[in-house]
């Protein structure tokens, strides 16, 4: 149930008891699915937990995630250190924590503390399949209903009338919108077909469905280089993991960010899915080839590339899929820039005018 505490809201609030007292702890509900990958939350816990400072000395807070599988969970342990400037703990959503799970002990009260007041959790009229399409639009800004339809995990026909059903009650609108100039002094251009966009209302949605409330700012979740959208190389990104449930239809897709920053280095993917494969929690990392560039400068960029998405799988234990899709050349010229691999990563090499088609795929090898 949502709570209110000054300006702010909370997905609930709970006070757990130990021995010595009870706490006065806030729930922040984050669910896998959402449309949000797991990096962009720790600027929001941020500016929630500062005003839950000033209006409750003493509270803690409990961030519960809903996952499939223990990488997303990980990442968004990883992406709160060094901490919030509060007692905090992360579990699985079936989790209760205990007294010494918290990033430090958390003050304890003599008795239980009175609830804070409820409110409407602002999503909850939606259907869920209503409420995804709206975040992943609420990310991407505007796209295609085949985009949404990959991005969100359902039929394409399926999220066509979804979207339709959206744009009668006010929340989408598709459109011709003005196109995102990468340089704001360029002149005014519009986009080269009709997209579909959420409105203000329907964003408040996904906003509020993220765990953000009114009052407060959060933007670093959007999909990088919009000026990008509408081209064929944002298309490639976005349809990344409809290609992956075409190709492996015994994988398990759970989901797909497009053009994602990663915290800790400074390359980040077209696209970035993770599921699981052959039995092993998964990333499927994409990376659509550039065939301006010269031999050379598609070798190193790709070398470095896989060396990064490795390093950044380690971090928390999970096994990469490194794909690159391109045309014939660039394929030919970069499956000889990779050496031995380790047995958890596997490249894989497509041709980008196939779509959901990928080869069959062995791990540590290059699979063409």
């Amino acid at each position: 149930m949502t709570v209110r505490i000054g300006d702010v809201t909370f997905s609930d609030w709970i006070s757990l008891k130990y021995e010595g007292g009870y706490t006065d702890t806030f729930i922040f509900h984050i669910n896998a699915l959402n449309g949000l990958p797991p990096f962009v939350y720790r600027p929001l816990l941020q500016r929630l937990v500062a005003h839950l400072n000033q209006k409750r000395p003493g509270a803690s807070l409990w961030i519960r995630v809903d996952s499939p599988g223990a990488w997303y969970l990980a990442e968004v342990k990883r992406s709160i250190l060094p901490g919030l400037g509060l007692p905090y703990v992360v579990t699985r959503v079936e989790e209760e924590p205990d007294y010494c799970s918290f990033s430090y002990r958390p003050r304890l009260f003599f008795s239980s503390l009175h609830r804070p007041p409820a409110m409407g959790d602002g999503f909850s009229h939606v259907s869920q399949e209503e409420l995804k399409c709206l975040q992943v639009l609420g990310r991407i800004r505007k796209g295609n209903e085949d985009e949404v339809a990959s991005l969100v995990g359902l039929p394409e026909t399926l999220t066509y009338d979804i979207l339709q059903s959206l744009q009668k009650s006010g929340l989408t609108v598709h459109k011709i919108g003005e196109k995102i100039q990468k340089d704001k002094s360029m002149p005014n251009e519009m986009d080269p077909f009709p997209m579909w966009h959420p409105t203000r209302a329907g964003l408040a949605i996904a906003l509020r469905s993220w765990g953000v409330s009114k009052k407060v700012h959060f933007s670093g979740f959007k999909e990088l280089s919009p000026h990008q959208i509408g081209s064929s190389h944002r298309n490639t990104s976005r349809m990344w993991p409809a290609w992956l449930r075409s190709a492996y239809p015994r994988a398990e897709i759970w989901a797909g960010w497009s053009e994602t920053k990663l915290p800790g280095i400074f390359v980040y993917p077209d696209a970035l899915a993770w599921g699981k494969v052959q039995g092993y929690e998964t990333l499927f990392w994409l990376e659509v080839g550039d065939d301006h560039k010269s031999k050379d400068e598609i070798n190193d960029i790709t070398r470095k590339r896989l060396g990064d998405a490795w390093k950044f799988c380690q971090e928390t234990g999970v096994r990469l899929v490194f794909v690159q899709l391109s045309v014939n050349w660039v394929i030919e010229t970069v499956r000889w820039t990779f050496g031995k691999m380790p047995q958890e990563v596997a490249v894989v090499m497509g041709n980008k005018k196939r779509f959901g088609k990928l080869p069959t795929l062995e791990w540590g090898l290059v699979n063409l």
